[in-house]
């Protein structure tokens, strides 16, 4: 019999802690090897970590809202009759945090994050998912999931809802009238992130901001006639986007750079690691397409399609998470025209994509309705000036209006 002192793992990528969400197995309660145990958030995402054993959780090193630092205490599982062992890090994970030398009566181990380990004894849904079904107030044993196996969605969610009764009128009228109630509410951990990387990138950032209409008829054309070569029910305007965007950063390599004034230095990188905002619950999370401008646009529009339904879902991992060279966000569907994007150091640039909608434009010399994108590109102004900010934008606006220039780009 041994008792299993088991550390938080090595998140990696500079996240040196992470918060308690939600304990998935009390103290007292057995669990089994490679259970879910916990949900941990971390400034970047929520991620569940499986049980290094099976035995009995005796004792939690945190409580639910408290911060545990890597390499603390989480949980100690007693009553096992063996251990597992090392735990190899699924591919995607960064490797965990080493293990401390063993004894006979106690072993201190740390096992990888997983966002999507199974279970039987829980309905399978995303961390993100299972928080806003509580907040709604949602079992989530009566919802049909819609996902891979069985998977409640997001989506899944909302159609509970609209099952549910309606309210009565006198409910209607008492939600009318009565006065929302002021509440002061702890930031999460995502949002905290967010707030501290965005107030030091409008502090340190002088920036300029080119904003335009592109014509994106022919880019709507091509996304049509793509979805059908490739045998898809669609392709997402995101990839698109991702695709005309590495073909800019080819041609004008300085906005796929990184700023160093302490050093005096800019690094020009050899690769586009590609970052897509991505909005999500609890706020905004970054997923990163690496080496993206080596990719195929088949191969980028898969990789930008399963990274942000990762992020929506809150199982990226720190490395799909980080290491951006530039980064694309794409807004339209929020409605809005323009934006202004804020470049995140030592990043220098950033693409904004608004919606495509109808406007009457000059074309051909009389007015025409067209189809037309809302563009919006900020850069550090201590790097790139004007002038060549214009052409890189002007770069994107022909590759929107007219796609088969990707073929020479």
């Amino acid at each position: 019999m041994s008792d299993f002192t088991f550390l938080l793992p090595d998140v990696g990528e500079g996240l040196a802690d992470a918060e308690i969400v939600r304990w998935l197995v009390d103290e007292s309660q057995p669990v089994s090897f490679m259970d879910p145990l916990v949900e941990v958030e971390t400034a970047k995402s929520i991620v569940e970590i499986p049980s290094p054993a099976t035995g009995i959780v005796s004792r939690h090193g945190a409580a639910e809202g408290e911060t545990l630092e890597v390499g603390a205490v989480l949980a100690v599982i007693t009553g096992t009759e063996s251990a597992p062992g090392h735990v190899d890090p699924a591919p995607a994970v960064p490797e965990a945090a080493s293990t401390a030398p063993e004894s006979s009566a106690s072993r201190e181990i740390t096992a990888p994050v997983t966002a999507n380990a199974s279970t039987a004894r829980r309905v399978p849904a995303a961390p993100t998912v299972r928080r806003r079904a509580a907040e709604l107030g949602i079992d989530l044993q009566t919802v049909i999931g819609t996902g891979p196996a069985g998977r409640v969605l997001d989506a899944d969610l909302d159609a509970a809802l609209d099952a549910s009764a309606a309210p009565t009128e006198a409910q209607n009228q008492e939600q009318l009238v009565r006065p929302a109630a002021g509440r002061v509410e702890k930031l999460s951990r995502m949002r905290s992130s967010i707030a501290g990387t965005l107030t030091t990138a409008w502090q340190q950032v002088p920036l300029i901001t080119d904003m335009r209409d592109a014509d994106a008829e022919g880019l709507t054309e091509a996304r049509i006639s793509l979805a059908q070569e490739m045998d898809q029910s669609r392709v997402s305007f995101t990839a698109l986007f991702a695709c005309v965007t590495t073909a800019a950063l080819r041609r004008y390599p300085s906005f796929n750079a990184s700023l160093d004034l302490a050093a005096n230095t800019v690094t020009y990188h050899d690769r586009i690691d590609l970052g897509i905002a991505v909005s999500v619950p609890s706020g905004l999370s970054v997923a990163v397409v690496k080496d993206a401008g080596s990719l195929s646009l088949a191969r980028l529009a898969d990789e930008v399609d399963s990274l942000v339904e990762l992020a929506r879902n809150g199982r990226l991992t720190p490395a799909q998470s980080t290491g951006a060279t530039f980064t694309v966000s794409s807004f339209g569907k929020f409605g809005g025209w323009y934006g202004t994007p804020l470049v995140v150091p030592p990043q220098v640039a950033i693409a904004g994509f608004g919606p495509i909608k109808d406007k009457v434009v000059p074309y051909e010399g009389v007015p025409a309705i067209r189809k037309t994108l809302a563009m919006s590109v900020s850069a550090d102004h201590r790097l790139i000036d004007g002038a060549e900010l214009s052409q890189f934008c002007s770069y994107i606006e022909r590759l929107v209006a007219n796609p088969v220039l990707l073929l020479g780009a």
